[in-house]
């Protein structure tokens, strides 16, 4: 599915992620100034919302049991182990991340803080300019 996708989509995910700024990673907060108490939301830039955007319309979020993958073992720890891993492991691990948020708000600032974002970036440029058929 990831292969069937338009080169163009892919070079905008890859322009995109490469003009993310400082700026652009940062994280505010909505509705409060504790993060996790009822009404207060994470607010992301409109650059990283225009990457997970792409992200979404590239079939990179998949449909699959994706609580369970990520709490039975802790897979990609800040994203140690993903360049390695086969590139279904990386679309697996930002679906984590992106459905991760609607329950749980700061969860992408969190693959922001700990690296796990930029390898799943990594992992994905990786394939589509050496893997990709």
């Amino acid at each position: 599915m990831l292969a069937e996708q338009p080169s163009e989509r892919w070079e905008k995910l890859f322009a995109l992620a490469d003009g993310l700024t400082d700026a652009d990673l940062e994280v505010t907060w909505e509705g409060g100034a504790v993060p996790g108490e009822e009404g207060v939301h994470a607010i992301y830039s409109e650059a990283l919302n225009a990457v997970f955007s792409i992200l979404v319309g590239l079939k990179i979020i998949v449909v699959f049991d994706w609580w369970a993958w990520h709490q039975v073992t802790p897979l990609f720890p800040d994203g140690n182990g993903l360049d390695q891993a086969p590139v279904a492991d990386a679309a697996r691990l930002a679906t984590t991340f992106i459905r991760g948020e609607r329950f749980s708000d700061g969860t992408i600032q969190e693959a922001i803080r700990n690296g796990a974002l930029q390898a799943i970036v990594r992992r994905l440029r990786h394939w589509y300019q050496h893997e990709r058929r």
